[in-house]
This record gives C-alpha cells, structure tokens and sequence, in this order.
C-alpha cells in the first residue's frame, strides 16, 4: 500500500522522532479530537494504518486510558517485523487478540470506531484508492484522523529542494492533496495546524540522518552539498532548530437522510 521502504532507513527515522516533538504534539492533537469518544461505548474498534513499530500509538493510548476490555486494535503496516513490534508494544491496551489488515485481506469489509493514519499517506501507492478503502471501513459514527505535513512544512520544503536538484517533482502525496481527494467524497472534514519542533546538534552526519529519513534511496541521487547546506538557516548555536507544522485531519461519514 506504500511506495516508501522504511525498513532501510529504520534507524534515520528513529533519529528523527527522538529529536521532534512532533510526535507529542500529534498526540495531545488526537486526544484533543476523541475527548469523550470512549462514554457509553462497550466496545471500541480502532485500526492503525500505518502503525511502524507501534510507539506512537502507544504513546496516543496511554493518553487515551481507554479501558481494554472495551478496546479492539487492527494493525497495517508493510514491513513485517515492525508490525511484529507493534502487536507486542500495544498487546497491553488491550484485553483482546490483535488483528493483522494485511494487503491480501484488504478488501475485506470490517468497519472501525476509529481510524488512525500518522504521517502515513504520503507515501501511498494510489492515494485516492487507499483514501475511499479507509472511508469504506468507517463506521456510521466513527471518526477518522490523519496527520500530514503540508507545503509550508519546512521539511516538505526540504523535499521540493532535494527533487528540484533531480528535475523532478515530489513523488510523494502531502496534505493538500489528502484535502483534495477527501472533497471529492461525501464527508465531513476538519482541519488544524499541529506545532512541533524538530532540534539536534549540528553535525553533518546528524543533517545527513534526516536527508535519508526524508529521501531514502533518492538521496544518492541529490548532490551533497546543495542539500546539506538548506539545514543553515536553521542554525542556532551549536544546533539545528527548525519549528513548523503538520495538518490534522478529523473525517466523519455524513449521515444519510
């Protein structure tokens, strides 16, 4: 369902969110958005679309404490023994088995409470697909919520740097186009800005940890110094200091007349 290996870049991206709050600020965002969500439910199913090796979700359902006779967890997630690492990080929350949606079982219609997809759908093969098969499998009343960063993202502006070295466009989806394809369908959509920082010591090897979170296998392509050189104007001190932003998305399904 992605067309991004993270597998080989396993380490750089664990650089990246030991070094941002962006993971903090998506949680208090999410938490923020199912305030309440859990009252008067005996049952909550929730699928995580993307979930790597599940810390992030960990972290959202801690803060959630949603009790775990009443929680049932789906995972995706394509590289297969990240999703390993996620059902034993996340078996805690939970007093029941945890589902695997792998892509064989994809067309299956089981419907979820909630939808969770992180930082994910820039990376999708098809987004307009992958976007109308999530919908599918949203319940009547559930809500889905995704995050992504979008143009004015500083490191998506990294990206149209590093491809424009290449001559070519980003080969990735962001925000704007997640908006775009959710107006063709008929649902309710919300959006809001989420702050994070991202801040390391200045180093070349530690710029270099990012550019390979950010373009993997393109990177060999991209001439060094031009790219390592956009992390200056971030400079303060002996740090990197760089503070954007992502776009939450909460998805609801209309009700029907």
């Amino acid at each position: 369902m992605t067309t991004k290996d993270f597998g080989a870049i396993e380490t750089d991206y664990a650089f990246f969110m030991s070094h941002a709050t962006e993971a903090k600020s998506d949680v208090e965002e999410y938490a923020r958005k199912l305030e309440g969500f859990a009252e008067g439910r005996s049952n909550i199913h929730l699928f995580d679309f993307g979930c790597g090796t599940g810390e992030f979700s960990r972290q959202l359902l801690e803060t959630l404490a949603w009790p775990k006779e009443s929680l049932y967890l789906t995972l995706f997630e394509p590289v297969d023994h990240q999703q390993e690492i996620a059902a034993k990080r996340l078996s805690r929350f939970s007093d029941h088995a945890i589902a695997s949606l792998g892509e064989a079982s994809f067309d299956q219609r089981p419907t979820f409470d909630v939808i969770v997809s992180n930082h994910v759908l820039y990376y999708a093969e098809n987004l307009g697909q992958t976007i109308t098969q999530l919908l599918e499998r949203l319940d009547s009343e559930g809500k889905m919520l995704l995050a992504l960063a979008g143009h004015e993202n500083a490191l998506i502006k990294l990206w149209k740097v590093g491809f424009d070295l290449l001559n070519q466009p980003i080969p990735y989806f962001v925000a704007e186009d997640v908006e775009a394809v959710l107006a063709t369908h008929d649902v309710c959509v919300s959006k809001s800005p989420s702050n994070y920082q991202l801040r390391f010591p200045d180093n070349e090897e530690n710029r270099w940890k990012i550019l390979r979170f950010l373009f993997g296998d393109y990177l060999r392509q991209i001439p060094r110094k031009e790219i390592l050189q956009q992390f200056d104007q971030y400079v303060q001190e002996d740090q990197i200091e760089i503070n954007t932003f992502s776009e939450h998305f909460i998805v609801q399904l209309n009700p029907r007349a």
